[in-house]
């Protein structure tokens, strides 16, 4: 379990994963990993929020002459990021033109898809480290790292309309703003300090896993 330190308190990130052994289906190729982070105050642990991510094996389904769009069909979550790669399985020209490292050598794909944190434990840059932990666990074999910013008090339709949601007030959404574009800017503005650029004509952001990622501010 990966340890980070902020202030005085620990965070770990706690994760498990099952995998069908003889798995014929194209699924096999996505790794889904959801997980949990605690955060340690003395002996005592507080959950503190919650992550998934996914691994997508695109190579070695080349390899074997699986369909991509099958693999990226996995889940609703996954499909949009086939707007990543070109019709051959590899990164599409507008992906590779805006990475530092240009063309790559691997066309598998770690996706950073949620992450939460609890009210309480906001303002400490907890987010940035959690990320950044994530992508240096999980990015091996990688050529690229993605995510879709989306303001969480947007999921599921208009905030005004989930005041009562017990999910919406435990998370504090009702405390973010309420403009969807300005919200959306910031958070880009948020990732991009771990090195997240903007692919061009999509809501996707891209990091690169073979350079170094930038210092945290107060790391």
């Amino acid at each position: 379990m990966p340890i980070m330190h902020c202030m005085t308190y620990f965070f770990t990130l706690e994760f498990s994963h099952e995998l069908l052994v003889d798995d014929d289906e194209p699924s096999r190729y996505v790794k889904e990993i959801e997980g949990v982070v605690w955060v340690y105050r003395g002996s005592r642990k507080h959950r503190a929020g919650r992550f998934s991510i996914f691994i997508i094996n695109v190579e070695r389904a080349l390899a074997n002459d699986e369909s991509v769009f099958d693999i990226f069909d996995y889940a609703s979550t996954t499909m949009g990021y086939l707007l990543l790669y070109g019709d051959d399985g590899e990164y599409a020209p507008e992906v590779t033109a805006i990475l530092p490292g240009g063309e790559r050598w691997s066309p598998n794909l770690l996706i950073l898809d949620r992450l939460e944190v609890l009210p309480k434990y906001r303002g400490y840059g907890i987010g940035l480290r959690v990320l950044r932990c994530l992508q240096e666990q999980f990015s091996m074999g990688c050529g690229l790292v993605a995510m879709k910013p989306f303001p969480l008090q947007f999921e599921g339709g208009d905030p005004a309309e989930k005041e009562g949601d017990p999910k919406f007030v435990t998370m504090g959404l009702g405390d973010f703003d309420r403009n969807q574009g300005r919200a959306t800017a910031r958070l880009c503005r948020y990732y991009a300090q771990l090195g997240f650029i903007g692919v061009p004509g999509t809501d996707f952001m891209i990091s690169d896993p073979l350079m170094d990622l930038p210092p945290l501010v107060g790391s």
